[in-house]
């Protein structure tokens, strides 16, 4: 190795380190002392200057930074590691829905009576670009943005007791929280901790009275109840929102028909998931119904709803159904410039359903070029989240040839390395 490309390893190394310690939230100060090392050493590893040539500073490093030697010094896990949501940050995450500041409004931590109580305004702003980046796949993003803002979250309804505007706010803004996270825990297939977030939710916001958010946050009980397979009581709590719902129909704002809508394609997912075909294709109908009132592909409430989004709930339903290649015709029925107007999460999930599609029907070619496509499109959605993840060992099975080589391309981008 000559010296430029050694001065490059080091550059490209210090990079890495760089860039996860400023993900794990440590100043260069607390990262030099975690290390046992000074604040000089560190600005020298992170510019290059000095490399982590001995082995155990590399596994020290690494400890302090909570990854892997290789995802310091490989480029392709590197790469792979800093686009997904990490162990680490999961759990973080898991920490702050376990804490006993999250269970319990009395025994309130004494060193925060003294402090200053959340602004309600900057939390609410929060809670939007974590739905932000929750619908455009900025896993990195959430792993740093939840855990704080769940627990800054839960701070301000122990800081705003009582029954007043404030305090119903904060339960609000604390019912958003939970309702971001448990839609990115049901995304990792982090199954307990998001049924956790996702009931906590509904009850601060019936706490609140409002009624749309209350309707926002049984959409992730209801999806809670289909992971854990409780299809009766899914179905009866999704007819029981429709019928709460209803009268409002005529007379409803968009984030009103967003949400009123929402319930019907949530609800045919879940009867086909049932096998309740009749049921599934009514609701669908109802979803379409509403969709047609409201107009347009809109994202109230980061609902999506619209048009496009029934569509995309008709080739989820039928693949539910079974039927593959009525999936497939169905989704012939997207536009171009109706997906163009779907925030990412919704785009990348339409292209996972057609690959399911065609591999359901037997069209094992076109399976592997949408999945690829797709991943072109949406690197971090198909590289980061275990549905696109099985998808390709499923496809890696029965492939042969290039499409075999394209596939295992694919899997190293991924972090695979064999046929899971």
């Amino acid at each position: 190795m000559s010296l430029d490309d050694a001065y490059e390893r080091r550059r490209e190394i210090g990079r890495r380190v760089a860039r996860w310690r400023g993900r794990r939230g440590l100043t260069r100060r607390q990262f030099a002392n975690l290390c046992g090392r000074s604040l000089s050493w560190v600005d020298k590893v992170e510019s290059g200057e000095r490399g982590l040539l001995r082995l155990p500073m590399l596994e020290r490093v690494a400890e302090v930074l909570h990854v892997s030697v290789e995802t310091l010094t490989d480029a392709t896990e590197g790469r792979q590691a800093r686009n997904c949501l990490d162990l680490f940050e999961v759990s973080a995450i898991r920490a702050v829905l376990q804490s006993y500041q999250a269970i319990s409004r009395v025994f309130v931590p004494t060193d925060r009576e003294i402090v200053e109580p959340p602004d309600l305004d900057r939390l609410a702003q929060q809670v939007t670009y974590a739905w932000t980046a929750f619908q455009n796949a900025h896993w990195p993003v959430l792993g740093q943005v939840l855990p704080r803002l769940l627990t800054a979250a839960q701070w301000a309804v122990a800081a705003y007791p009582g029954a007043d505007d404030q305090a119903r706010r904060a339960r609000a803004v604390l019912s958003m929280t939970y309702q971001v996270t448990a839609s990115t825990l049901w995304k990792l297939k982090e199954g307990d901790l998001a049924w956790l977030a996702a009931e906590r939710g509904l009850v601060l916001a019936e706490e609140t009275g409002d009624s749309l958010l209350i309707s926002d946050a049984a959409r992730r009980a209801v999806q809670g109840l289909t992971v854990i397979g409780h299809d009766d009581q899914t179905l009866d709590l999704v007819r029981a929102d429709i019928d709460r719902l209803e009268p409002g129909r005529g007379s409803g704002s968009p984030a009103y028909l967003s949400l009123y809508g929402m319930l019907f394609l949530m609800g045919a997912v879940v009867a086909a998931r049932a096998s309740r075909q009749a049921t599934a294709r009514d609701w669908l109908e109802e979803g379409h119904s509403v969709a047609r009132q409201l107009g347009y592909d809109g994202n109230e409430c980061f609902t999506a709803f619209g048009p496009t989004n029934v569509h995309l709930h008709q080739v989820a339903v039928l693949l539910d159904l079974g039927d593959g290649a009525g999936a497939v015709q169905a989704a012939r029925q997207v536009t171009p410039e109706g997906l163009n107007r779907l925030p990412k999460e919704r785009r990348a999930n339409y292209y996972l359903d057609v690959t399911r599609g065609h591999s359901l029907a037997g069209h094992c070619d076109e399976a592997i070029s949408t999945l690829l496509t797709a991943e072109s499109l949406f690197p971090d959605e198909i590289r980061c989240r275990p549905i696109a993840i099985d998808l390709l060992d499923t496809l890696r099975r029965s492939a042969s040839g290039t499409r075999a080589q394209e596939l295992d391309q694919l899997a190293a981008r991924a972090g695979l390395t064999n046929h899971g």
